[in-house]
């Protein structure tokens, strides 16, 4: 840069370009020094001598990043919810300076947005169940945020809001009968002498959450513990 102090007087003014606004912690310093001066008609000094360089020490302003959770909004059992984090300035300020960011969600979840990126997301599985009957939604929230550059932030602020997503039974859904629970029963012995009494057992194709009863045709009950696929010999 160039300025001209006018003949009779003895200062000028110069005004620098702002460092800049901006969301990253970047406090710092201009600092400007004189290279050169000239009389406008070539006249030389006897002796002109420079002063030391001038600075200005240059503070943050506060911009905050806000990191916003959203969620698929309503899934079948058994499908896929997407989970994704959004950053925002409500300046519009670019968010495009960091190295990637790691969200936690409260149930353990970890969403990643990518370097210099606005957004990053993650798929996970809704839960599924072999009972009727309506399903607890599946809540989930911000937690907390890491990496290299988290720290680099004016101000990262977490939006902690709950998202819900809604997760409707099987049964109903065109297509799809829901999810089958098949009992069958084998005997554990091909054959027997008539003074010995043959024995039975009762199987599920799947794992339950409640233990299941069943009764035989001889009225008999019989019991496949919960988290078992097989009742004890009958």
């Amino acid at each position: 840069a160039q300025v001209i102090i006018k003949a009779g007087e003895t200062s000028v003014q110069y005004t620098h370009d702002a460092q800049g606004d901006d969301v990253y912690q970047d406090a710092g310093e201009i600092s400007l020094g004189i290279k050169t001066a000239e009389d406008a008609k070539g006249t030389v000094f006897e002796n002109l001598q420079f002063g030391g360089d001038a600075s200005v020490k240059v503070t943050d302003t506060i911009n905050e990043v806000v990191a916003k959770l959203t969620a698929t909004p309503s899934v079948n059992e058994g499908g896929e919810i997407t989970y994704t984090i959004t950053l925002t300035n409500k300046d519009g300020l670019p968010i495009n300076n960091h190295s990637e960011l790691f969200f936690k969600l409260t149930d353990g979840t970890t969403v990643v947005v990518p370097a210099n990126s606005t957004t990053g997301s993650i798929t996970v599985t809704a839960p599924d169940n072999v009972y009727v009957g309506a399903n607890e939604p599946v809540v989930n929230a911000i937690e907390a945020a890491s990496g290299a550059d988290a720290w680099k932030f004016e101000n990262l602020t977490l939006d902690k809001t709950e998202v819900s997503t809604t997760v409707t039974d099987e049964p109903g859904t065109p297509g799809n009968e829901g999810d089958i629970v098949k009992v069958t029963i084998t005997a554990d012995q091909v054959s027997v002498a008539e003074n010995v009494k043959p024995t039975f057992t009762v199987h599920i194709n799947t794992v339950l959450a409640h233990d299941l009863t069943v009764t035989l045709s001889n009225n008999a009950v019989v019991t496949i513990k919960a988290g078992q696929t097989s009742s004890e010999p009958y």
